[in-house]
């Protein structure tokens, strides 16, 4: 019984995912986001899909939409969080502030993080990177 506690302590901790992994992840998590809060228009500002230096021989990746709703609604930052969270299990990372109408959250398992902003009652971004994760 040590033997196979002794054994499994030596094993190497999961690496995750690759950034090409995060990247589609993040992809798919502000897609779908942005469909759950009943966005009536989303354009991608920022399509990701490329490697972005950072760090040591690190890379991440990034994606960003801006989305239109046509309801009137002041707990839209709200709403987008508690999704996030619920969907996905994502933890505050940077907490709203009054007077910054912004939040942002992470997913340590998926290596991602979404900064979301309401610029407007009726216009919202997320706006999303992985982590600095080593080349391969």
């Amino acid at each position: 019984m040590t033997l196979i506690a002794a054994l499994a302590g030596c094993s190497s901790p999961d690496p995750g995912p690759t950034v090409e992994q995060a990247g589609q992840t993040l992809e798919r998590h502000i897609t779908a986001l942005m469909e759950m809060v009943d966005a009536d228009e989303t354009v991608v500002t920022d399509p990701g899909g490329k490697d972005v230096p950072c760090g040591t021989d690190g890379v991440k990746r990034t994606y960003a939409v801006k989305s239109t709703f046509s309801r009137l609604d002041s707990n839209l930052l709200a709403e987008m969080a508690g999704t996030l969270g619920t969907t996905w299990g994502y933890k505050v990372h940077e907490a709203y502030r009054f007077g910054s109408p912004r939040t942002t959250l992470k997913l340590a398992s998926s290596r991602t993080s979404i900064t979301m902003e309401t610029l407007s009652q009726h216009e919202a971004v997320a706006v999303g990177e992985t982590d600095c994760i080593l080349r391969e």
